[in-house]
């Protein structure tokens, strides 16, 4: 059922079918008792309204979701008989021996799978209970509303948009310096997927996460670069022509490296949810963007053109997507948003955290400048979490994939949060350094620049484009932060 829905469920008691006593003709049956238990009181409302000409014989209610009304039969010394074989805190007197409902109104109140057991024990006369039990299973599923199926239908849509924004703007040229010095990016490329998935396994063991959200992480440890790296690489002077490769060998690498990751180490976390995600599922969600992010260098490749027109697109592109995905997505969302514990907001972005600082240790490690341990660090930590909700929505099962993505939904808030800051101060700095100086017309940013360039092994073609999309960058995120 959906999450927010009602269900109702009747019963309809005749009491003289209550006589039916297939061992024995002696025995009378003097009451009955209705029982509802679940597995978790929290997914589901439980109520009863029993339609009956009944009197109440104690009025002592219970706040507990397991209701035990015992209803007592017109015989003879049955309340006697009653108490004998079990005192309940409700006893309901039947009037009559006419047949009756109960309705038992289910309400969805958390998503979650949860087992009801409905228990009918039947009282006789000589003190002795017979007893029948039915099990109805009940998965509390995402709200089927209007706006939820806009949003899901608005968010690939959203998602290949990006993938072949991403592709256009990639400068085909800088391919090359792939073949002229491949270190960085190999360097690059183990940090993404030798340490990602593993520290990802890591955070959840140590903090001890649910099967379901140790799932969740491991996805999003098991995505490539996402393209917000290469504006963040271009914002703290890195090598951007390095984050826009490494973004690309990770991209292209996640059709063969996401599978193999999953369907191994994956299974650990499925065995435990007894869940099996379909591997043609999960190429679909990566082919949504794989697919048109190579589509977009195709079309990149092809006209120069249409890089130009859509490198101006860029800024109004990155104000409507934050803008969509902070308030349409918080609105659509919100019944996930205040699921979300201080716990797993608190160690959840240790992931990405992590990532910049391993993924830089690594880079240090095997000796590469300052200008490229920079962007490493930065290439590593940043996860493409569309990615991930993508496979969670699409791959996961009910209400898995609306439990699983909190996970994703923190990490993608919280990941850059370190560089607002960080960039806050900086920018603090420069300014000063400025108003200090004794030629305020200085351009800091080229001497930066001069000095990127120097330090860097990979052919950087459009140095002069690079400056003015680091100014149009910095402008955008200067009136970001006012």
């Amino acid at each position: 059922m959906s999450l927010f829905q009602t269900r109702y469920i009747t019963i309809q008691v005749k009491p003289n079918d209550l006589n039916h006593d297939h061992h024995t003709n002696k025995r009378t049956a003097i009451g009955f008792q209705f029982q509802v238990k679940s597995t978790d009181i929290r997914v589901l409302d439980v109520k009863k309204d029993v339609i009956v000409p009944s009197k109440l014989e104690n009025t002592t209610k219970s706040k507990n979701i397991l209701l035990e009304d015992l209803f007592i039969l017109p015989n003879k010394n049955a309340l006697g008989h009653i108490f004998n074989a079990y005192p309940s805190p409700t006893l309901i007197r039947i009037e009559n021996l006419t047949a009756f409902d109960i309705i038992w109104s289910i309400e969805s109140t958390v998503m979650n799978v949860t087992n009801l057991t409905f228990s009918l024990n039947i009282f006789y006369d000589d003190d002795s209970v017979s007893s029948n039990t039915w099990l109805l299973r009940v998965a509390v599923i995402p709200p089927q509303r209007l706006i939820d199926k806009l949003f899901y239908i608005i968010l690939p849509i959203l998602i290949i948009f990006i993938s072949i924004q991403m592709g256009i703007l990639l400068d085909t040229t800088i391919l090359i310096g792939l073949v002229k010095n491949p270190k960085p990016v190999i360097i690059g490329f183990l940090a993404q997927y030798g340490l990602m998935p593993f520290l990802a396994m890591a955070i959840a063991k140590i903090f001890r996460y649910s099967p379901l959200y140790s799932l969740a992480l491991f996805v999003i440890g098991c995505c490539p670069g996402s393209g917000a790296s290469n504006q963040w690489t271009i914002l703290f002077d890195g090598d951007v022509n390095l984050s826009a490769l490494m973004s690309f060998v990770s991209t292209a690498a996640s059709f063969v490296m996401m599978p193999l990751y999953f369907y191994t180490i994956g299974r650990i976390y499925m065995a435990e949810l007894s869940i099996t995600v379909p591997f043609l599922g999960l190429c679909r969600s990566l082919a949504l963007v794989v697919i048109p992010y190579g589509l977009g260098i195709f079309i990149s490749y092809r006209s120069s053109k249409i890089h130009k027109i859509v490198k101006n697109l860029v800024k109004p592109m990155m104000l409507f997507l934050l803008l969509f995905f902070l308030i349409f997505g918080s609105i659509v969302n919100w019944y996930l948003i205040v699921t979300i514990d201080l716990y797993t907001a608190l160690t959840a972005p240790l992931l990405p955290y992590l990532g910049f600082i391993l993924g830089a240790a690594i880079a240090w490690v095997f000796g590469l400048n300052w200008c490229h341990i920079k962007t490493v660090g930065i290439e590593a930590g940043i996860q493409n979490t569309g990615i991930a909700f993508m496979i969670m929505f699409y791959s996961f099962p009910q209400p898995y994939a609306s439990q699983a993505i909190v996970v994703p939904l923190v990490v993608a808030f919280l990941t850059t949060k370190p560089f607002w800051v960080a960039y806050v101060i900086r920018n603090q700095i420069i300014k000063y350094k400025k108003r200090q100086s004794k030629n305020p017309k200085q351009a800091l940013p080229s001497e930066v620049d001069d000095k990127v360039k120097s330090n860097s092994n990979i052919e950087q073609p459009q140095i002069n484009e690079k400056i003015d999309e680091q100014e149009e960058i910095v402008d955008l995120m200067e009136n970001f932060v006012k």
